[in-house]
């Protein structure tokens, strides 16, 4: 009996891991795939209506090109304006204008650069990690245990350029804080 428990409760937990981890590879393909669709587009006119309905087709398309599953995908509720925003079961992944945080840099209100980002909808199930696609700076994700980001109230949702990395955070290499002191980690660098 105590076997047949053990063997049951090593099979949930592989289970478990495995809806996890195809839930967040398909959130950071999703992301991904935002920003890739939205480049060609730049500058975007969040307003437009028809330039939304053009990013949704460019993005379900580059998704399916990439054997990303989208039939769950449905437009997702403006959080944070300008930007579009799109929900499955457990993400809501976004497209919004990037601000730079840092003193240093001077940009120009229609000059910004353009992140896409996933986060988790909800503080309990296969959702975890946060996802940063940023069209200015290496891709990055969180295993958001600091800042606990969620779609279930506006105060958790990432704020606009918060991803990015802090000034004392410049020298490192494969990992940084954020400027709400999360823990980035950046799997593959664009200049290696």
């Amino acid at each position: 009996m105590a076997a047949a428990l053990l063997i049951g409760s090593m099979g949930l937990i592989l289970f478990t891991a495995r809806r996890s981890a195809r839930a967040e590879s398909r959130a950071d393909r999703l992301a991904g795939a935002l920003l890739t669709a939205a480049q060609p587009m730049l500058p975007i006119d969040w307003t437009s209506e028809w330039q939304r309905m053009h990013l949704e087709a460019r993005f379900f398309a580059g998704a399916l090109a990439n054997q990303v599953p989208v039939t769950e995908l449905a437009e997702g509720p403006i959080h944070d304006t300008p930007g579009f925003c799109f929900e499955n079961k457990h993400y809501a992944i976004a497209l919004r204008p990037s601000p730079r945080l840092e003193p240093d840099l001077q940009t120009e209100a229609g000059d910004l650069a353009v992140e896409s980002l996933a986060w988790p909808r909800a503080t309990v199930g296969p959702a975890k990690s946060v996802f940063f696609h940023p069209e200015d700076a290496d891709r990055a994700y969180s295993r958001n245990l600091h800042a606990d980001y969620n779609d279930e109230s506006p105060g958790s949702r990432p704020k606009p350029g918060w991803l990015h990395r802090r000034q004392d955070s410049k020298i490192r290499v494969f990992d940084y804080r954020a400027w709400d002191d999360e823990r980035f980690l950046v799997p593959q660098r664009a200049d290696s």
